[in-house]
């Protein structure tokens, strides 16, 4: 038995002394313990110190019910679970999630979170493509953002480890994503076709990061706004980093 194997199967026998000592289930989700607190859900691919340190944590134990999907062989209830928090997002699990393609417990709960509009929190140190923005060709990584901001786009939070809890709990909202690097360099060219810009017009109260990376996405590198319209700091973050403007309309 290979060393995972004999840590799933401490982790297995330790949920079930627990769940025989409780006189429950296994799943945190049904235990009378929890009351009324809603669940988080720790989903990894293999357990280290951040991801013990959420389940532990004792602001978040507050406020919610916390469990770890791979304590149970990823065997869990999502409907449980108000919010989940993902761990060890590699660039393989990453290019799944954005696909569609999910053939493994983790990736396969973490798309089922995303569809059923789940609070899904990634932190910035679990995410494997940052650690190659400072090697990988500007046009491969910028392939590569764009499969995390598809994500981001659908209502997953990436934030810093560090203030993950404060974002999960409401106290502090999170930093932009990381902007990836120009795919090809600016063309210097005076041609029309060059100059020409994609505006796009959002007629909404406030504007926020989702919309801009959404249009980001979708090459828009213009917005136009009313003159009432509140730009968020995040926004205005995310169109600062991927070269886009927003422009008012004048009173």
């Amino acid at each position: 038995m290979d060393h995972n194997a004999i840590v799933d199967e401490i982790l297995r026998r330790v949920a079930e002394k627990i769940s025989e000592a409780e006189g429950g289930s296994a799943d945190c989700g049904e235990c009378s313990d929890c009351g009324d607190k809603p669940g988080l859900l720790i989903l990894t691919q293999d357990h280290g110190t951040a991801c013990h340190a959420m389940l532990e944590s004792e602001a978040l134990k507050a406020h919610y019910s916390t469990d770890c999907a791979l304590m149970h062989h990823y065997e869990v209830d999502l409907n449980n679970f108000e919010a989940v928090i993902l761990f060890n997002l590699t660039c393989d699990a990453l290019c799944k999630l954005a696909s569609g393609t999910c053939d493994s417990a983790y990736t396969r709960l973490a798309s089922q979170a995303i569809l059923s509009g789940k609070k899904v929190y990634v932190p910035t140190e679990e995410v494997e493509l940052y650690q190659y923005k400072e090697t990988a060709p500007a046009a491969y990584y910028h392939m590569m953002q764009q499969k995390l901001d598809l994500l981001v786009a659908s209502g997953v939070v990436v934030c810093a480890q560090a203030s993950l809890e404060q974002v999960i709990l409401g106290a502090a909202e999170p930093a932009p994503v990381p902007a990836a690097a120009p795919a090809v360099p600016e063309c210097a060219c005076s041609a029309p076709m060059c100059a020409e810009q994609k505006e796009l017009r959002i007629d909404k109260r406030v504007l926020t990061e989702k919309d801009l990376i959404e249009a980001n996405m979708a090459g828009v590198t213009c917005i136009r706004i009313s003159e009432k319209c509140i730009i968020t700091a995040l926004a205005k973050d995310a169109a600062k980093d991927r070269g886009m403007s927003i422009v008012k309309d004048e009173a």
